[in-house]
C-alpha cells in the first residue's frame, strides 16, 4: 500500500469516526429537544384550562367540566383529556380521541426520557390548588406523532449532511494527502537526485507551512552537503597531492626504506630497499611478503622499545657488500597493529672512503712524524759526512783511517738516500714539475731499468691513444717507474708477465672509488703482475714506511712509501688490488696537464759582486744545531771563505745590520725557531740587503712556498750537505 493510500485512508477513518461520534451527539441532543417540546405543549395546554378547571370543579359545574375537556380534546395534537376532583370523586368526565385513555399516578417527572412515552402519547398531569390545597387535576395525552415525524426528518436531514460532509471529507482527505505526498514525493525525488550525485539540487518552495519549512531545511542541507562534499574533494586532491610528493620522495631516497609487521611482512617498501633485500637474498620483496636479514632473528629486528641497529655484510660477484640496517616501532593508530619502519643504506663506498680517508690521515700523520725525524737526521747526517769529507782531504792521513773515512761516507750516503725516500713519502721535498708525455717516457724508463729485470719475466707495454700529458718532475717519475717494476718483478720469482697500461680516465658525480678526486679527466697508469700478490691482512700497510712482505735483507720497506708520497705531492692518487695467487695490479691516476707548453725554469738573478772582491769572499752562515753550524764553518773554511755565524734569524738580522758590507754571501737553514730562513729573506730585503742569498733545509714546511722567493734566492741546497755540491753552488763567488 502506498503512503498516499495508507494517507487518505488514515484521515477518512479519522473523520468517519469523528461524524459517527457527531450524528450520535445530534440524535441525543433532537430526543431530548421532542420530549421538552412535548412537555411544554402538554403544560402549556394545562395551564391554558387550569383555572377554568379549578373554578368548574369548586363550583361543582359537571356541565362546564365536560365543556373543557372537549374544547381541549378537540385541540390538535391532544389525545385525551381529563379532570379530576378531590371534592367530589364522582366527577371526573374524559374525553378521548382513540383508543383507551392512559391514567398516571402521581406527578409528572422533569425531564422524562423517551421509555416514558408509550404508543406514540405522551402524558401530563397537573395539579390545582386552592389555599395550598390540592382540589383536583389535570391529566392530558399528548400526540408524539407530530414530533417523531419532525424528528425523523431532522435525523434524515443529518444523515444527508452526514453523507455530504463524509463525502467532502474524503475528498479533502485526498485532497490533503495528495499535496502531503506530492510534497514528499518532491522531497523523495529530489533526495534520490542528491544520492546520485547532485550534491547542490534544491527544491522549489513557496509558503510558509511545515512542508515549506521541511522543503526549505532539506535545501538548506543539500547545500551545506554540496559545501562539506567539495572541501572533502579539495582535502582529498591535496591528500593526494601531498601522497603523491611523499611517495616521490620516499621513491627517489637512496636509503631502503620499508614497513614492517610483526611477522616481518612487507606493508610498505621503495625501490631502493627493493634492491637492497634482493641483494640480501630474498627472492620475493612485493607487498605482504615475508623478508629475511642474513644471521638475524626476527626478535633482533622486531623490537617493541629503541633503535635497532646492525650491519650485514653479503658476497655478490665476488664483491662484498655492507649494509647498515636501523629498525624502529612505529604506532600504528588505525588498526592498532604494530609495525617497524626498517632503513636499509648500502654502506660499501661509504666503508671504503672512510677506509682511504683513515689512511690518508694515518699516511699524512707518519710522513709528519718521517719528516721530522728526516730533518734531524740530516742534520747529524751533515755533520758525519762533512767531517768525513773533510778528512778524506787531508793529504798526510793514514790509508787505515782513509778506508775508515770512506766506509762512514759509504754509509752516510746510504742513510742520506733513505732518508730522500721518507722524504718522498712524506712529500716534504720541493722538486720542479715538467711537463711529460707518458707514451714515450715509459718505454725510456723500461728500457733503462730492464738489466733489474729478469729474462724470464715479460714486460707488456699498451698505451691509448690520445693519452694525455701530465706535469710530474722526471727523475721522480723515474723513482716511481722503478719501484713499481722492481716490485713487481720481486713478486715473479719463478717469471711471468708485468704489464704497463696507461689510458683516460673520466670520473663522474658520486663516483665514490676514487675518493677525494675532482671530476673530470685523469691520466691513469697501471702496472699488473701475474706473481704471488698480496696477503688480504697486509694489504692495508703496504705503503706505510718501513713496512715490506719481503725477506729481511731484501728491501727496506721505503721504495711503496715513496711511489705513494711522490704521486701525492703531485696531486695524483695510488691505489692496489691484489688476490694471492693471482697478481696484483698498482694503479696511479696523474691530473690531466692543460699546458700546451712547458714553460722554462726561471733564471736566478744576476748576483751584485761586492767591492772587496778581489779578497777572499765572507758568508754569513746562519744554522740553529751548532754541530751543523760547526761542522759547515769548517767546510766553507775549506773552500777558501770566511765565516761569520748567526744561530738564528734574528742574530743573523743584527749581524747584516752592523756589517752588512762585509758580508758577500748569505747561506741559511730554512727551518729554525724564532725566524725561518724565508722569514730572514724578507727581513733582509726590507734591510734593502741584494747580496746572493742561499736557502738550506733537510725538508720543507707546508706552510713554506719558495715560488714566492724565487727572485729572492741565488740557489738551494737539500740536506746532508755534501763538499762538492756546497762548492758548486758557490763557485760564482769563487771566480
Amino acid at each position: 500500500m502506498s503512503f498516499r493510500l495508507k494517507t487518505v485512508l488514515g484521515i477518512a477513518i479519522i473523520e468517519g469516526f469523528l461524524l459517527m461520534l457527531l450524528v450520535w451527539s445530534s440524535s441525543q441532543t433532537l430526543e431530548n429537544s421532542t420530549f421538552r417540546e412535548l412537555e411544554k405543549r402538554g403544560f402549556t395546554a394545562a395551564d391554558m384550562i387550569a383555572a377554568a378547571a379549578k373554578d368548574a370543579i369548586l363550583s361543582n359545574d359537571l356541565g362546564r367540566i365536560n365543556s373543557i375537556v372537549k374544547a381541549i380534546v378537540d385541540t390538535e395534537g391532544i389525545v385525551y383529556a381529563r379532570i379530576r376532583t378531590n371534592l367530589n370523586p364522582g366527577l371526573t368526565p374524559s374525553e378521548e380521541s382513540a383508543g383507551d385513555p392512559k391514567y398516571l399516578t402521581g406527578d409528572r417527572v422533569e425531564d422524562q426520557d423517551v421509555e416514558h412515552v408509550d404508543d406514540g402519547v405522551y402524558d401530563v398531569k397537573k395539579e390545582l390548588t386552592e389555599l395550598d390545597e390540592v382540589v383536583g387535576s389535570i391529566e392530558l395525552g399528548i400526540s408524539t406523532a407530530e414530533l417523531e415525524m419532525i424528528r425523523e426528518q431532522s435525523l434524515q436531514r443529518l444523515a444527508m449532511i452526514a453523507v455530504i460532509e463524509m463525502l467532502l471529507v474524503a475528498l479533502f482527505s485526498l485532497a490533503l494527502g495528495n499535496y502531503l505526498t506530492g510534497e514528499l514525493a518532491r522531497l523523495e525525488t529530489a533526495a534520490r537526485t542528491v544520492a546520485d550525485g547532485d550534491l547542490g539540487h534544491q527544491v522549489d518552495v513557496t509558503g510558509t507551512d511545515e512542508i515549506a519549512r521541511t522543503i526549505r531545511s532539506f535545501n538548506d542541507m543539500s547545500r551545506r552537503v554540496q559545501g562539506s562534499y567539495q572541501e572533502l574533494q579539495q582535502s582529498e586532491i591535496l591528500y593526494r597531492s601531498s601522497q603523491q610528493r611523499l611517495d616521490g620522495l620516499v621513491a627517489s631516497l637512496l636509503e631502503g626504506v620499508c614497513l614492517l609487521d610483526d611477522q616481518q611482512r612487507i606493508r610498505f617498501i621503495n625501490p631502493a630497499a627493493r634492491d637492497h633485500l634482493l641483494k640480501l637474498g630474498n627472492s620475493s620483496v612485493e607487498i605482504g611478503a615475508t623478508v629475511q636479514f642474513p644471521d638475524l632473528k626476527r626478535e633482533q629486528v622486531i623490537v617493541d622499545s629503541g633503535l635497532a641497529a646492525f650491519e650485514l655484510t653479503t658476497t655478490l660477484n665476488d664483491i662484498p657488500h655492507i649494509f647498515e640496517l636501523t629498525s624502529r616501532l612505529v604506532p600504528n593508530q588505525q588498526d592498532n597493529e604494530k609495525e617497524y619502519v626498517v632503513v636499509m643504506r648500502d654502506v660499501t663506498d661509504l666503508r671504503k672512503s672512510q677506509k682511504a680517508l683513515q689512511e690518508h690521515q694515518q699516511m699524512t700523520t707518519v710522513g709528519q712524524l718521517a719528516a721530522g725525524i728526516a730533518h734531524d737526521f740530516n742534520n747529524i747526517l751533515t755533520v758525519i759526512l762533512g767531517y768525513s769529507e773533510l778528512t778524506l782531504n787531508s793529504e798526510e792521513l793514514p790509508e787505515v783511517v782513509r778506508e775508515y773515512s770512506n766506509r762512514i761516507l759509504l754509509q752516510g750516503e746510504r742513510a742520506a738516500q733513505l732518508i730522500r725516500q721518507i722524504l718522498d713519502f712524506s712529500r716534504k721535498v720541493e722538486s720542479e714539475s715538467e711537463r711529460i708525455d707518458l707514451v714515450e717516457f715509459i718505454p725510456e724508463t723500461v728500457q733503462m731499468l730492464h738489466s733489474g729485470v729478469p729474462s724470464s719475466i715479460e714486460v707488456k707495454q699498451h698505451f691509448d691513444e690520445g693519452v694525455a700529458h701530465i706535469e710530474f718532475n722526471a727523475t721522480k717519475l723515474q723513482q716511481v717507474l722503478a719501484n713499481l717494476l722492481l716490485n713487481a718483478a720481486d713478486a715473479l720469482p719463478d717469471g711471468g708477465t708485468i704489464s704497463i697500461r696507461t689510458d683516460l680516465l673520466k670520473i663522474g658525480e658520486g663516483d665514490s672509488q676514487w675518493g677525494e678526486l675532482a671530476v673530470g679527466d685523469w691520466v691513469r697508469l697501471r702496472v699488473e703482475d701475474d706473481g704471488v700478490g698480496i696477503p688480504a691482512g697486509m694489504i692495508d700497510r703496504i705503503f706505510d714506511p718501513f713496512f715490506t712482505t719481503k725477506p729481511v735483507g731484501k728491501g727496506t720497506g721505503l721504495g711503496l712509501s715513496q711511489v705513494y708520497g711522490l704521486v701525492k705531492s703531485h696531486d695524483g692518487m695510488v691505489n692496489v688490488e691484489s688476490v694471492q695467487g693471482v697478481g696484483t695490479t698498482f694503479t696511479i691516476l696523474f691530473p690531466v696537464c692543460e699546458t700546451v707548453a712547458h714553460v722554462p725554469r726561471q733564471e736566478l738573478p744576476k748576483i751584485r759582486r761586492s767591492a772587496s772582491s778581489a779578497g777572499p769572499k765572507t758568508i754569513l752562515l746562519v744554522e740553529d744545531q751548532p754541530e751543523v753550524l760547526n761542522a759547515l764553518e769548517f767546510i766553507l773554511h775549506s773552500l777558501g771563505f770566511q765565516v761569520l755565524s748567526a744561530i738564528d734569524g734574528e742574530k743573523a738580522v743584527e749581524v747584516v745590520q752592523k756589517r752588512g758590507d762585509e758580508i758577500d754571501a748569505v747561506l741559511s737553514d730554512i727551518v729554525m725557531p724564532i725566524l725561518r730562513g724565508d722569514q730572514l729573506v724578507e727581513k733582509l730585503l726590507e734591510l734593502g740587503f741584494d747580496k746572493p742569498i742561499f736557502l738550506m733545509s733537510g725538508y720543507f714546511p707546508k706552510e713554506i712556498n719558495l715560488e714566492d722567493f724565487s727572485g729572492s734566492i741565488a740557489g738551494f741546497l737539500q740536506k746532508p750537505i755534501r763538499t762538492e755540491e756546497l762548492k758548486k753552488l758557490l763557485s760564482v763567488l769563487l771566480e
